[in-house]
């Protein structure tokens, strides 16, 4: 839901200090508030998709409001990185038949994710988040986030924990033999 102003660049850190590339999905209205951030994830050699524009439920609007959200998100990043944009994550990770057919019509692919850490909830410490993860396995995509739109709570914003959590993940994971790759 980034890039965040505080925990995007904590995240990153932490990326290059284990050298892991990562997929940022990104919220359009974020990225014109933070165009710095983004290059700062591309320099770092991280992919990216688009998370929408504002980040609203999905399954809650019309059909042009659909569109409209999913092609504002891909065309500021598509604008601002000089090609376009592929990858979508529906925020909230819901889609339907609308949402797929809006998808696939501006030419985007959808990925979801196979383990997260519910590190949207509020006050969720690091030991919680990474047993919420459970044991990656080989082809998981994990879900966390170096920022949070619309929280149930304010303190849900303070990403800390995801980022604590994400310091234990990655020796973890290699320690399985497992590396990992972007999208």
């Amino acid at each position: 839901d980034g890039p965040d102003a505080r925990f995007t660049e904590m995240t990153l850190d932490v990326l290059r200090r284990f050298d892991v590339r990562a997929t940022f999905f990104l919220v359009g209205a974020r990225v014109r508030e933070r165009p710095d951030l983004v290059q700062a994830i591309l320099a770092d050699g991280h992919a990216i998709g688009s998370h929408s524009d504002t980040h609203p439920d999905m399954l809650t609007l019309r059909t042009r409001a659909v569109l409209r959200e999913y092609r504002a998100g891909r065309d500021t990043l598509s604008a601002l990185v000089g090609r376009p944009i592929l990858l979508c994550r529906p925020p909230k990770g819901r889609i339907d038949l609308t949402g797929g057919c809006v998808l696939r019509a501006l030419g985007m692919q959808p990925w979801l994710w196979t383990r997260t850490g519910h590190d949207w909830l509020p006050d969720i410490t690091a030991d919680e988040i990474l047993a919420e993860i459970g044991a990656p396995t080989s082809g998981d995509v994990i879900l966390l986030h170096d920022g949070l739109e619309q929280p149930t709570a304010a303190s849900a914003r303070n990403r800390t924990a995801t980022i604590q959590a994400l310091e234990r993940l990655i020796p973890d994971v290699r320690a399985r033999g497992l590396r990992f790759v972007s999208l």
